[in-house]
């Protein structure tokens, strides 16, 4: 059985994960560092090598035999919160036409993995949050 194993969540995040890619290769994944901007004009999006020691670390809890030098640093994004830096993360946020009056809308905030991999359970909240 294919599936994704994800550690209890800590501070806001899911700790680090192992995925497939389309192209079956492994990928481990995501660090977590909060960002003291909100300016898009400001954020940088250049993957902080001095992290990866500590990235490698944790990767090492899953695969302890990882050959030196195996992990290649890949891309960073920038995944918005509508908590801070030592806040308990909220449960995932609808908001529907009955919060912000605008029929047909839904906004899904503060989805990760997990809420993502509940889609059927997210499109019934989605279809009872337009109901009228």
């Amino acid at each position: 059985m294919d599936c994704l194993v994800y550690p209890a969540p800590h501070d806001a995040w899911l700790g680090v994960h192992l995925t497939l890619d389309w192209a079956g290769q492994v990928r481990f994944g995501h660090d977590l560092e909060w960002l003291d901007t909100d300016d898009p004009a400001a954020l940088d999006y250049t993957v902080d090598a001095q992290g990866a020691a500590r990235f490698e670390l944790a990767v090492r809890r899953y695969w302890p035999g990882l050959p030196a030098g195996a992990l290649h640093l890949a891309y960073a994004g920038v995944r918005p919160k509508i908590h801070g830096p030592g806040e308990p993360a909220p449960d995932f946020c609808f908001e529907g036409p009955h919060e912000h009056g605008f029929a047909g809308l839904v906004h899904l905030l503060d989805f990760e993995s997990p809420g993502l991999t509940s889609a059927l359970a997210v499109a019934e909240a989605v279809c009872d949050a337009l109901a009228p």
